[in-house]
């Protein structure tokens, strides 16, 4: 995608669209003109977001805030663009900044099937919710939310794909396809096998499932900063940065 404001600004849409992949019947999900809203309802705040990224990105974020707290979801408010200019309407409001994450891309590709990488069946998937809490702390509601059976409904596909070697789920990620881009979510090893290169097997997987699903187009991922080496050695590209707000109390769970 080319590297004009237009062209991110299209790349963030994209974005937004396929946080449908996410977002059950009950939630909230908006794509409009400068900002999107994906509202899950689930406790954890990583899976209720916004961003602000242009157009009157003051007023969009005032309305994103009042829609926020009229939901009553813990939630995190993405900056980026000309939203970057929009800190002062969140600290004002009481919201801090908790840091920033950069957007990777890597192209779809093609590649050969690993056999042991395969798109998880319900069985499967209890085991990936189980491996999602382990790695990342999430309780119960939210895992059930992401690694949730394959589905095309909404905007976007979405699948979950898994490593299994031995018997066990080693490794998994969510997916959500579409044009330009897909998205991965919730990728991740279990902590006693990692630096086995399982990652490195479910990403060029997860790329070449992206190619054989929508064809030539990218995989985009938010990272964070345990999986930044991954995608350096993978070569996905730092596209930019998005500055990630929240309310204090909701990151300290009350």
């Amino acid at each position: 995608m080319p590297r004009t404001g237009s062209g991110l600004a299209g790349l963030r849409d994209a974005y937004g669209q396929n946080m449908s992949g996410l977002i059950p019947a009950t939630g909230i999900h908006i794509v409009d003109d400068g900002w999107w809203l994906a509202l899950t309802g689930v406790p954890d705040p990583s899976y209720n977001l916004a961003l602000i990224h242009g157009s009157d990105v003051r007023k969009n974020t005032s309305d994103v805030i009042e829609r926020i707290l009229a939901e009553k979801h813990r939630s995190v408010i993405m900056l980026a663009g000309l939203g970057l200019g929009a800190g002062t309407v969140l600290s004002d409001a009481g919201w801090v900044c908790v840091g920033s994450s950069s957007l990777r891309m890597l192209p779809n590709s093609p590649s050969e099937l690993d056999p042991q990488v395969k798109v998880l069946d319900e069985e499967e998937l209890g085991a990936a919710r189980g491996l999602v809490g382990e790695i990342f702390n999430v309780d119960p509601a939210s895992a059930a939310l992401v690694y949730t059976a394959s589905s095309s409904e909404g905007h976007s596909r979405r699948s979950v794909i898994g490593l299994v070697e031995d018997g066990a789920l080693q490794a998994a990620a969510m997916l959500s396809f579409g044009h330009p881009i897909s998205t991965g979510w919730a990728g991740g090893t279990r902590p006693t096998s990692q630096r086995r290169g399982h990652g490195m097997r479910v990403l060029q997987q997860a790329s070449a499932i992206a190619f054989a699903e929508v064809g030539e187009g990218s995989l985009c991922f938010l990272a964070s900063d345990a999986s930044n080496r991954l995608y350096d050695v993978a070569g996905a590209e730092i596209v930019e940065y998005w500055q990630m707000w929240s309310r204090p109390r909701w990151l300290l769970g009350s």
